[in-house]
């Protein structure tokens, strides 16, 4: 007996929530950054740069951790055109860390490019003659 073929459904875009950030996060957050990033100036690993800086909030510490990661692939690979394996090397984290992070940054553009594009031109679709 042949096996039925399964559903193919045409995959949703994947659905991301940015946090709206209170103004008491909003200053967390902005010195957060910066002490990171002091940190990794210095010569500090992406670990040792986390856990020179206490953040209470648990799930807000992992939201900045995480940002702060995209923030210094953006900066060192698509600014100074730094190998994604060499951030790795720099940060001292592992590369599936940083190419998993890079994938989740480049659905997240273009999701909110999506959005942004719907937004603007009233979810418009193009009509193509083929």
């Amino acid at each position: 007996m042949k096996k039925k073929a399964k559903d193919t459904k045409k995959q949703d875009m994947p659905e991301f929530q940015f946090k709206q950030f209170t103004p008491e996060e909003s200053n967390i957050y902005e010195d957060a950054v910066n002490r990171f990033r002091d940190a990794i100036a210095s010569g500090k690993t992406l670990r040792q740069a986390f856990e020179g800086y206490t953040i209470v909030d648990q799930e807000l510490r992992s939201l900045i951790q995480a940002d702060f990661l995209k923030i210094m692939i953006a900066e060192r690979h698509f600014a100074h055109n730094q190998p994604l394996e060499e951030v790795s090397k720099a940060l001292d984290v592992p590369l599936t860390l940083v190419t998993d992070t890079y994938k989740r940054m480049l659905q997240e553009v273009g999701v909110s490019a999506a959005n942004q594009f719907g937004e603007e031109h009233g979810g418009v679709v193009p009509k193509t003659s083929d």
